[in-house]
């Protein structure tokens, strides 16, 4: 059976069960239709009516994930996270904790508050990258782990995969995503990534409209994207033109079969 591969591809979903929304109980092991690549877009943002007003603009462009982000979970806590669920409920929400401890209680925090996936720093030891996944598992959400900072970045990579974890995301800090060498980088560093593993590999960091659909030739099955939507001017039409940008990459680009 052929599927359009600008929109859909059959994910192999390993040593986990997942639950989706509207679903009674658990989804077993095995293949699992998912829409591919995705569009997350980064609420880094310390006010709840200015995030509102972003989400909203961002799903009606297409948005596939609201990431309730590191600043505004610091900011307005859990309720954030609870917020966005409430006012987006078909919409996933990641919550973007990058823990390093406590891996059972953050992630559980999160899970209860309505976050469908977490994120945890892939620094932190592997006992508490353990205890995250077995939070989630117990709560049917996902476990991302954010490679920021690690040195070997395909060897930790393989080791979070060997894990559990189900999704890996090569993030270019803030503070240096102008450097022009570590972004040519980054697409290297995708590309190795997505030739070595199985779960998907999801890019942040100063990504538009021209730059997202790179990472997507190189690999990546989910792209963040920030202030390029939330500064937009109007950030409904920015959306909907990375959505356009992402899914109009050639199929043999992302890797899938014709």
């Amino acid at each position: 059976m052929h599927i359009d591969a600008a929109f859909h591809r059959l994910y192999k979903k390993e040593n986990t069960t997942v639950q989706r929304r509207g679903d009674e109980g658990k989804w077993g092991l095995g293949w699992v239709l998912e829409k591919w690549p995705k569009l997350q877009v980064a609420l880094d943002l310390i006010e709840l009516d200015d995030a509102f007003g972003i989400a909203e603009a961002s799903v009606k462009g297409g948005a596939d994930i609201l990431e309730a982000g590191t600043p505004m979970i610091k900011s307005l806590g859990m309720e954030a996270v609870k917020a966005l669920r409430k006012r987006f409920p078909s919409v996933d929400v990641l919550a973007d904790l990058k823990t390093l401890d406590a891996g059972w209680l953050e992630t559980e925090l999160a899970a209860k508050a309505g976050a469908t996936t977490i994120s945890i720093s892939a620094l932190a030891y592997d006992a508490t990258v353990l205890e995250a996944i077995r939070c989630a598992k117990t709560y049917g959400v996902e476990v991302a782990a954010d490679l920021l900072g690690v040195r070997n970045v395909v060897g930790r990579a393989l080791r979070l995969e060997q894990m559990g974890i189900n999704i890996v995301y090569v993030h270019t800090p803030i503070d240096i995503k102008k450097n022009l060498g570590i972004r040519k980088t980054r697409e290297k560093v995708v590309m190795k990534l997505a030739e070595n593993l199985k779960i998907p590999v999801a890019v942040a960091g100063g990504l538009n409209k021209e730059t997202a659909p790179l990472m997507v030739e190189a690999g990546a099955r989910i792209v963040v994207v920030g202030s390029a939507i939330t500064k937009a001017e109007d950030p409904r039409e920015a959306t909907a033109l990375i959505v356009n940008a992402i899914n109009t990459v050639p199929r043999s680009l992302k890797g899938e079969t014709p």
